[in-house]
């Protein structure tokens, strides 16, 4: 930079000697000025991305039994949220990020209390110069919420729906556009950047994007491509896999509803990255249509929770010219009275995890039992006695949730905890135990079918064996996938793509990058800036081309 200024006044510095010539010098300064503007424009800058911190503010505790009890049913560690969240906002004062993100539960459960500490600290970033903006996930609007005042939890004042946008106006007051059917928006908060922040909260609590919204939010990204803009999408919900069959291993509930719709649309709309949360695990996943002929992809950033382990947040570093993001993870290492908070809070996960076992087992005994009975059923119908031996196998058969959890607790549980671990840890086959994960689950599955099948099928051993190689291969894909890290295992889409770090071109190749080349621009009339980038407002002091030529505004 020292060499450039020099050159540009070296040869001019005799000319303030000279009164008649100290304007021409002068101007010159502006000129100079003038043309620094765009690169500070246009700089690389950062994003600073936190999702579900699910802040339970600290008025609403009481130390008791009421709160140890609902504690012990969490997986994360709600009593040091709104910690947690402030520390989060003291580092992003401290490096000073152009913009927050946020996708969604903010809250723990849309506590009114709570959505006014997140405010509170909202309102600290937007004092700082740092804009934020943020959407509502399943745990922000509505719903039980409690106080916990000793041994009793006191319900207190959610969040309507109808308050969500006038409560938080910090946002609402900068978008460009509102979607009329939901909470979506588009906004423009950094120079060459559009935010799609789209709303898929259900009344059922569920992610659900209705056709009329789908339709706005598919116009807005259509705007913002016209405008030359890097588009980056901020959804709750999950639209990508991440994990194949995620039903077994992971949430079933963790995708919108017809997400494979809804991403082929955004996808075919120019949208190539998506910012998501809701899971609590850090994960990115790649999505490539090789079956069409513009080969389109769709990168979707999952991002885990600052009271999950391992207590994650992410930088998203922008490209100058707008093309490409470089995103970092980062963790929450320590926190007032816990120095290592990635061991504290990987040892929680592992004792409070088992909250979601009971549904996860019970799903993954149904759809081996499933098979299992079907099989029974096609080698056994031609067979003397075959009748009765499958119904005397079906009696056999665990017949109520309880029974059906204790079997698969007995051959699965300490290999399905430590799986989840894995998981949260990211970049899956880095860690040495990922292949013997996969492998204890297989042998999980061949214990569990003997125990289920030896009373009655025992005599059958060709017919037990092909039962156990079937069920095996019908979870492979998603045991794989997990420990693999690869979605769409062993198809041509499958994708393995770095969870932690990476830079991706997520915009197409501007037509137009600097001064030298806008004479080859065509005469159309239209404004763009110095990079090239069509321009609606030209109101801002800049440097503009038209029809080919420069002019300073």
């Amino acid at each position: 930079m020292f060499i450039c200024v020099c050159a540009f006044f070296v040869v001019p510095l005799h000319e303030i000697w000279f009164f008649e010539n100290t304007i021409r010098f002068m101007k010159k300064i502006y000129l100079f000025l003038l043309l620094l503007l765009p690169l500070s424009v246009c700089a690389q800058e950062k994003i600073m991305l936190i999702a579900d911190p699910h802040v339970l503010a600290s008025s609403l505790v009481e130390e008791g039994a009421a709160f140890d009890s609902m504690m012990q049913k969490q997986r994360k560690m709600i009593d040091m949220s709104e910690v947690a969240f402030c520390a989060l906002v003291d580092t992003a004062l401290q490096y000073k990020p152009a913009l927050v993100l946020i996708p969604g539960d903010l809250t723990k459960d849309g506590e009114m209390e709570s959505h006014d500490v997140v405010i509170a600290q909202i309102n600290k970033l937007i004092a700082a110069g740092i804009n934020v903006l943020a959407i509502p996930g399943n745990h922000d609007i509505g719903g039980k919420a409690y106080a916990y005042r000793g041994a009793e939890a006191v319900a207190v004042e959610t969040l309507a729906d109808s308050d969500w946008e006038s409560t938080y106006n910090m946002i609402y007051s900068q978008v460009l556009a509102k979607d009329p059917a939901s909470h979506s928006y588009v906004a423009e908060p950094l120079r060459g950047v559009t935010v799609l922040g789209i709303d898929a909260l259900h009344n059922d609590g569920e992610g659900y994007l209705s056709e009329e919204s789908l339709t706005w939010i598919l116009a807005q990204a259509d705007a913002a491509k016209e405008k030359g803009n890097m588009v980056l999408a901020m959804c709750h919900w999950q639209v990508l896999e991440h994990v194949d069959d995620g039903g077994v291993i992971a949430e079933s509930s963790a995708r919108l509803q017809s997400a494979d719709s809804v991403r082929d649309a955004l996808m075919a709309h120019g949208v190539r990255m998506l910012l998501t949360g809701h899971v609590h695990i850090n994960s990115i996943s790649t999505f490539r249509d090789t079956t069409a002929l513009t080969n389109d992809s769709i990168i979707e950033v999952s991002t885990g929770s600052p009271i999950t382990y391992p207590c994650p947040y992410r930088w998203l570093t922008l490209s100058e010219d707008r093309s490409s993001v470089a995103i970092s993870t980062a963790e929450l290492a320590t926190l007032p009275g816990y120095d290592n908070l990635t061991d504290y809070s990987r040892l929680w996960m592992k004792e409070h995890i088992t909250v979601l076992l009971p549904t996860l087992f019970v799903r993954l005994y149904d759809k081996t039992e499933a098979v299992m009975i079907k099989k029974v059923e096609e080698v056994l119908a031609s067979v003397p006695m075959g009748t009765m031996l499958i119904s005397m196998f079906k009696q056999t058969l665990p017949q109520t949730d309880e029974a059906k959890y204790a079997l698969v607790d007995k051959h699965f549980s300490s290999t399905i905890i430590d799986l989840y671990l894995l998981h949260s840890a990211a970049n899956e086959p880095q860690h040495a135990e990922a292949d013997s994960l996969a492998q204890a689950m297989y042998a999980g599955i061949d214990a569990m079918i003997h125990e289920l099948t030896d009373a009655v099928l025992k005599s059958y051993a060709s017919m037990q064996a092909a039962m156990i190689a079937h069920v095996q291969n019908m979870n492979r894909p998603a045991i794989q996938s997990l420990v693999e890290d690869r979605t769409h295992w062993a198809t041509p889409y499958s994708d393995q793509t770095d969870d932690l770090s990476g830079e991706w071109v997520i915009n197409a190749a501007l037509p137009y990058s600097n001064v030298e080349n806008v004479t080859n621009m065509v005469t159309d009339g239209v404004v763009y800036d110095i990079l090239g980038r069509r321009i609606a407002d030209t109101t801002q002091h800049g440097i503009y081309i038209q029809n080919g030529k420069k002019f300073i505004k």
